[in-house]
């Protein structure tokens, strides 16, 4: 009753923190950013300061609409249309991702604190977009109409025109550096070429071209506008070569070149520093456009072959476009459109951990895996319980000479979990008796991609019951359990398999009650007691970090409950004074519908993660049977096995062997 359940692509978001610029540029993970429902490609066309946040859109190729959508740790969540409108596109993100910028309908839009509001136009045509964002999210800018605008928060919100190139009748803006005080772009000249241009005090430059080009777009600005980045060629739609602009030596544009054998190359977005340049190449074949980046220590690099020089596989992959890059350079954010459906990809460069590739999907899955700790523990819990039940029901050697009872029992559960009991009763009167006992435990819990749990634990209990030869029959009882041992998570890495592994300690506890009429001699030799019973568990697991693997992982902590009813009936027959076989057959449910524990954590140096746990059956039959010998004076052995079958599960048995002394 461990199988793993997962519905819908979950999505991670990228932690940078821990990285620096200094660090070796090699690329450790790919991650598919998925799918929103109802589309059928997914675009990326930003990607926050701190990494934490992905904005971009989703398509709908039969409607023909698309929705803006923000990718963070929390998965993929479609961002709202202003009203009246049914198509949007995310653009830019402020530093941490608070403040969203785009497009819904024909207006410029800005998301923040779960609103869109409209940031109107300049006189003329009401058409306008939102292309870009400062760090803080206070200015915006974009296009009204055939005018670049900067849109500032200060007084409730003000939309001014940058202008235009003299002679010329057209400019746009499409990023602005983090202060707000830079603005690039294109815009017309007075020949009706388009030249990228730099704004800044009330001032619009042009940048010029690369030497034999009449055209040029600036696409992105780096965080003090130094730095800006786009492509040089014969008009801003038909790039030629990406270009590097620097305000040093009075302002250089330099051409960074083409991947091997490519003739076309397109610069789109620059880090905070402006050492880091990514974008595509392409040569004249159809479908060779690849993401690359740059670095002025290495030049233009194919994104693809830095993933493969790292031992990461990415077959299936052809990271077309990068688009977007993190402030540290560390994370670039981009598209795969030669796959079935458009994906937008996450690659991160330097890490401590080693190289592999993951995808969002193994990792809920791995992350979800990890409830089976729990619930296996809690099944420790519940074996202790139900050998009390059994003990006081099937096993206790009732005697007017003999007071006292010992027994020892020892449990197997196939999930696997293994457990030794040793306890103590006293009969009272009315064919009661009080107990307790105390359990050593072992837990081996197998996860998914080989991963599994070993624990070591001990745990104790105590229990009153009533068990006349005929009327009511009931039982009470309670056990605690603590657990410890070593936790192996697996996940996926590429086309392979690779963990890494923890240590942690749980703790819980759980009570049944069980209540039943026993009807003797209905047959010859033979009780029927028909009973319904109550049990619930809870577990804690403690947070843990893990070492090894290419992905460690710092696990949260978690609780998980069950509560589960039960309704049967056991049947004995006396062969001889003192022996008998017995059978159960039980109907158990889940009252707490079967839900497990959120399992969240962090991929050390990566992203957060926080997803249900794997689920397991609510309803299923419990078939036992059992046998008590009498071996000596006052002594008997017992034996029994459960078998616990639910529907679409894998059958679990559980198989006990008992001793039983009267003194």
């Amino acid at each position: 009753m461990r199988r793993i359940s997962l519905r819908a692509a979950l999505i991670v978001s990228t932690a940078l923190t821990a990285l620096t610029f200094a660090q070796v540029a090699r690329a450790d993970d790919l991650l598919d950013l998925g799918l929103l429902p109802g589309t059928t490609l997914t675009h990326a066309n930003g990607v926050s300061a701190d990494g934490l946040v992905v904005v971009g859109h989703g398509d709908n190729t039969r409607s023909g609409t698309s929705q803006a959508l923000v990718w963070t740790a929390g998965g993929l969540t479609a961002l709202p249309f202003l009203a009246g409108t049914s198509s949007s596109s995310a653009n830019a993100a402020s530093a941490d991702g608070s403040v969203i910028v785009g497009t819904s309908g024909n207006q410029a839009v800005i998301w923040s604190g779960g609103t869109v509001r409209s940031l109107g136009f300049l006189s003329g045509i009401p058409f306008s977009g939102a292309n870009g964002v400062s760090a803080d999210g206070t200015v915006v800018v974009g296009v009204s109409g055939v005018e670049a605008f900067r849109w500032t928060a200060a007084g409730g919100g003000t939309m001014t025109g940058l202008g235009f190139l003299p002679g010329g009748l057209f400019s746009t803006a499409n990023a602005v550096s983090a202060d707000g005080l830079v603005v690039v772009g294109n815009a017309s000249d007075s020949n009706n070429f388009y030249k990228a241009i730099r704004w800044a005090g009330g001032t619009m430059t042009d940048l010029g071209t690369l030497a034999g080009d009449v055209a040029s777009n600036a696409t992105a600005v780096n965080a003090d506008g130094s730095v800006v980045v786009g492509s040089s060629g014969t008009d801003p739609s038909h790039p030629r070569e990406a270009f590097r602009w620097t305000t040093a030596g009075g302002g250089t544009m330099s051409g960074l070149g083409f991947l091997t054998g490519d003739t076309v190359s397109q610069a789109n977005a620059v880090n905070a520093d402006g050492s880091v340049v990514v974008g595509y190449s392409q040569g004249a074949a159809v479908g060779s456009q690849k993401a690359f980046r740059w670095t002025s220590a290495d030049g233009m690099q194919s994104i693809h072959d830095l993933l493969t020089s790292a031992h990461v596989n990415v077959n299936g992959w052809s990271l077309n476009d990068a688009v977007g890059v993190s402030a540290d350079g560390s994370i670039v954010v981009g598209d795969d459109s030669s796959a079935q459906d458009t994906r937008s990809w996450i690659a991160r460069f330097g890490s401590q951990y080693g190289t592999g590739i993951i995808s969002p999907e193994t990792v809920a899955q791995s992350f979800a895996g990890q409830a089976a700790i729990s619930q296996t523990g809690n099944e420790v819990i519940n074996d202790d319980l139900t050998a009390f039940t059994q003990y006081a029901t099937q096993s206790h050697f009732v005697s007017g000479k003999t007071p006292y009872n010992v027994f020892a029992y020892g449990t197997y559960d196939s999930d696997p979990a293994a457990s030794g009991t040793f306890g103590v009763t006293a009969n009272l009167p009315d064919f009661m008796i009080v107990g307790g006992a105390l359990s050593a435990d072992y837990v081996r819990t197998n996860t998914v991609y080989d991963g599994n749990a070993t624990m070591w634990g001990g745990s104790g209990g105590v229990f009153v019951a009533r068990v006349p030869d005929a009327g009511l029959q009931w039982f009470a009882g309670v056990d605690g359990a603590s657990l410890s041992g070593d936790v192996t998570r697996g996940y996926l890495n590429g086309n392979g398999e690779a963990s890494s592994h923890g240590n942690t300690d749980a703790a819980g506890y759980g009570a049944t009650v069980r209540i039943g009429w026993t009807f003797d001699k209905v047959l010859p030799h033979t009780q029927f007691t028909p009973f319904a019973s109550y049990t619930y568990t809870d577990l804690h697991v403690n947070g843990y970090t893990e070492t090894g693997g290419p992905f460690p992982a710092q696990m949260d902590s978690f609780d998980a409950s069950e509560q589960t009813s039960r309704l049967g009936t056991d049947v004995r027959f006396d062969f001889e004074p003192g022996g008998w076989v017995w059978g159960s057959l039980a109907w158990a449910h889940r009252l707490d519908g079967a839900n497990e524990p959120e399992i969240s954590g962090t991929l050390l140096g990566l992203f957060s993660m926080s997803v249900p746990g794997a689920s397991v059956a609510q309803d299923w039959a419990e078939e036992t049977i059992g046998v008590h010998v009498p071996a000596w004076t006052n002594g008997a052995i017992s034996a029994s096995v459960t078998a616990e079958t639910p529907e679409d599960y894998a059958t679990t048995y559980v198989a006990r062997l008992g001793v039983t002394q009267a003194f």
